[in-house]
């Protein structure tokens, strides 16, 4: 049995009982959750580095292989190249390969891992279509794609590339996500490690100088003894939590002796136990260039008695590990306030420090992402300065660097656009639309030279207001040169098709103006005979040798000419061959403006003249199908065009209607159509309408007749090409825009506007 407690036992005080317990399990739920944030903030620093880091580079290589894909198979398409598809088929396995190894470190995000593979799935399927499909166009002994088949596959291309494009932009916010979790984990260590040194040493101070008043106040042995026992209980009590707590836990005298140290410290010291410790200084255990720091910071405390929180310090262990301490050290005071030495308490951060190093190289390699990237990256204000750019966007305006291509550039309005009412009509729709997709601008590198560029920017907004823009843009001067070299294609297959036309149409004046000609001629020689009989006569009379044989033969030579009939003929045979001169002279003439030498910059062209030249020009495609009426506005103002390209639209629209009309009138029929162009002027643009009474567009393919190749022609008889140029030349280059208006069975009416002022109109077929 243990033996009873005195009588005149100690008790302790009620609030030194509830420091204790205060202490007890405010550390230990300290040390909780200390620990549960450690945890946390590796566990979210592995999530961020090795599967969300590594899943957005597998989807960025994905997005870069893609287009690289999609550029093959439109060599293998256009040009013919076999080996282009070879190398698209090399780049779709590389969008394969890195999507599966993307939802491979996403698996802990079930949403974001089905994600991927859904769109995985979606990747082979288009990769073996595709294949399918071009490997078909780039055989020219093989029978060309349906149409259908590829406006589908380009539907579900623009749809793979969006998805790719989400997903990257998810894994970005996800990446971004940690890594402010991660912050947030570390601050909230960083305050539980000061209230867990502040609580202790409060704790401490507050438990031991109540010990002291309650043994100075008892008087005999017993009680000084149940006393000291009580002390000792709460040292051990102290020393086990001390020494279980996993930092560095001391106090030292004003010399910077130990007075205590945990077991923690002791084991990093090299000695079996704290208490061989005492006494002793940092000098005894480590190197004196560091021992020396720590004297120095330990003393700089005692003489100011100020105390020096989360101060890191650094050495290296036995094994040549580097460790990082964040430790705190605060004065220990008597009761008269004097600083009798120092407490501290040390925190091992070196793991912070690598998750810190790793969350940095984290960001150097996402910035990293920024810089290399193939296509431009910038940031600009509206105001007109750049703000960033990613070095592909510097060296494709010839700069060295970014940083000297932000200096240089100061007005973008100015030293970026080559026409600065670009600009404007840039602004314009970033402020209306609050983005532009495919910006096509002309703009000035560093040497004065120029390229063409198309941006997609978004306008970024704050309050209400746009604060900034950011977007990408990508050097199309080579697309540029290959849509031009398209168009003049067209233009070449337009003239090629029109040839034998234009020839029957000149060879037919020609003919009978040749033979009238031959009549003159003929005549002539019939009329220079009859004149020399004539003469003959005359001098007969003259010198009085007139017989009757003499008026005999010049009768005979009046019958055989038949003078009547050459003078009622002849004046008509003149008449037919002025009017057939007049005809060929207007057929060169509206050849002439229907070919007017292409130009770079716009001019005022009379719109009415040059559609009625084109209608002149094309009369062998609608004549024998249709009747053509004009309706042109004689108040119709001069409109800023490229005449050439103007021209081929309206050949295209004029060409397609005789077509439609074609395809519904019976062959060997003496019925007509009907096509009707019309010209209107209004106050913000002319407007030119081409009516025809032809079957109209089915409702399935309407929302595809401007893609290009696309065609509802048979096989040969058109390249699917005329009205995406249509549409091009239109809206790209003049700011205008075209629309349809439709009847299945009744005909179709396409309408055409061209601005007298781009921006408005502009604005309009941007958000049409």
């Amino acid at each position: 049995m243990q033996p009873s407690a005195p009588a005149s036992g100690i008790s302790f005080p009620k609030p030194v009982k509830i420091s204790i317990l205060v202490t007890v399990f405010g550390v230990i739920g300290l040390l909780a959750i200390m620990q549960w944030t450690a945890y946390s903030v590796r566990r979210h620093v592995g999530i961020a580095s090795h599967s969300v880091f590594s899943a957005a580079l597998n989807s960025q290589r994905a997005g870069t292989a893609f287009e690289r894909m999609n550029r093959e198979y439109s060599n293998a398409f256009e040009m013919q190249e076999k080996i282009a598809l070879l190398n698209a088929d090399r780049e779709a396995t590389t969008v394969e390969s890195s999507l599966d190894n993307a939802s491979s470190s996403m698996k802990f995000n079930s949403a974001r891992h089905q994600q991927i593979v859904t769109l995985q799935h979606r990747v082979i399927d288009l990769h073996l279509r595709s294949k399918i499909l071009f490997a078909a166009a780039a055989d020219v002994n093989a029978a060309l794609p349906k149409q259908k088949d590829l406006a589908d596959l380009s539907q579900e291309n623009r749809a793979v590339k969006a998805a790719l494009e989400t997903l990257q932009s998810d894994l970005t916010n996800d990446f971004t996500a940690e890594l402010a979790l991660v912050n947030t984990l570390l601050r909230v260590q960083g305050i539980l490690e000061v209230l867990l040194l502040v609580g202790v040493v409060v704790a401490l101070t507050f438990s031991v100088r109540s010990l002291i008043d309650l043994t100075v106040r008892k008087r005999e042995d017993e009680i000084l003894h149940q006393a000291n026992s009580i002390r000792d209980g709460e040292r051990r009590m102290l020393r086990a939590l001390i020494d279980n707590i996993p930092d560095f836990m001391y106090v030292k005298d004003s010399e910077s002796r130990f007075v205590v140290a945990n077991a923690h410290l002791a084991r990093i010291a090299g000695v079996k136990t704290p208490e061989e410790m005492t006494g002793t200084t940092d000098f005894d255990y480590f190197p004196p260039e560091l021992a020396q720091g720590f004297y120095e910071d330990e003393q700089n405390v005692i003489r100011s008695g100020q105390p020096l929180y989360s101060h890191e310090e650094s050495y290296t262990d036995k094994a040549g590990n580097v460790i990082h301490i964040l430790t705190t050290k605060v004065p220990m005071l008597d009761s008269n306030g004097q600083v009798t030495g120092i407490a501290g308490v040390g925190h091992d951060i070196t793991k912070r420090k690598k998750t810190e190093n790793a969350r940095r190289e984290a960001e150097r390699n996402y910035r990293g992402i920024f810089d290399n990237a193939i296509v431009g990256i910038f940031q600009s204000v509206p105001e007109g300065r750049f703000l960033s750019a990613n070095s592909s966007m510097a060296f494709s305006l010839g700069y060295d660097s970014p940083e000297e291509m932000l200096s240089s550039i100061t007005d973008i309005a100015r030293q970026f656009y080559a026409d600065p009412k670009r600009r404007d009509e840039f602004v314009f729709l970033m402020r209306k639309l609050g983005g532009v997709t495919n910006f096509d601008c002309e703009v000035l590198r560093k040497d004065g030279s120029k390229i063409w560029m198309a941006m997609s920017v978004r306008a970024i907004r704050e309050n209400g207001a746009v604060v900034r823009y950011e977007g990408m843009c990508e050097d199309i001067t080579e697309r540029n040169l290959l849509r031009q070299q398209l168009f003049q294609a067209q233009k070449l297959e337009s003239v090629g098709q029109l040839a034998a036309g234009i020839a029957h149409e000149i060879n037919t004046p020609t003919q009978y103006i040749g033979d009238n000609v031959r009549f003159l001629k003929d005549a002539f020689q019939d009329l220079a005979s009859l004149l020399e009989n004539y003469q003959r006569l005359l001098s007969a009379a003259k010198d009085n040798t007139l017989t009757s044989t003499t008026i005999q033969e010049v009768e005979e030579a009046v019958d055989r000419a038949d003078a009547g009939y050459l003078l009622d003929e002849i004046p008509k045979a003149i008449t037919q061959t002025l009017e057939g001169i007049g005809r060929v002279a207007t057929l060169v003439s509206a050849m002439k403006d229907f070919s007017h030498p292409g130009t770079k910059e716009k001019i005022p062209l009379d719109l009415n003249h040059a559609i009625d030249s084109t209608i002149t020009v094309a009369r062998n495609e609608w004549k024998y199908v249709a009747t053509l009426e004009t309706d042109f506005d004689p108040l119709l103002p001069p409109v800023a065009c490229l005449p050439g390209e103007f021209n081929q639209v309206i050949l295209n629209l004029i060409v397609n209607a005789a077509h439609a009309i074609a395809d519904v009138i019976p062959k060997n029929s003496s019925q007509m159509g009907k096509i009707t162009v019309q010209t209107k002027s209004f106050p913000e643009w002319a407007e030119i309408r081409i009516q025809d009474t032809g079957s109209g567009i089915p409702k399935d393919v309407q929302s595809r007749i401007f893609d290009p190749f696309f065609t509802t022609k048979e096989i040969g008889k058109g390249t699917g090409q005329g009205l995406a140029i249509a549409r091009s030349v239109v809206v790209d280059k003049h700011g205008g825009s075209i629309q349809f208006e439709t009847e299945e069975g009744k005909g179709t009416t396409f309408i055409i506007r061209l601005p007298y002022n781009g921006k408005a109109l502009a604005a309009m077929a941007v958000a049409a």
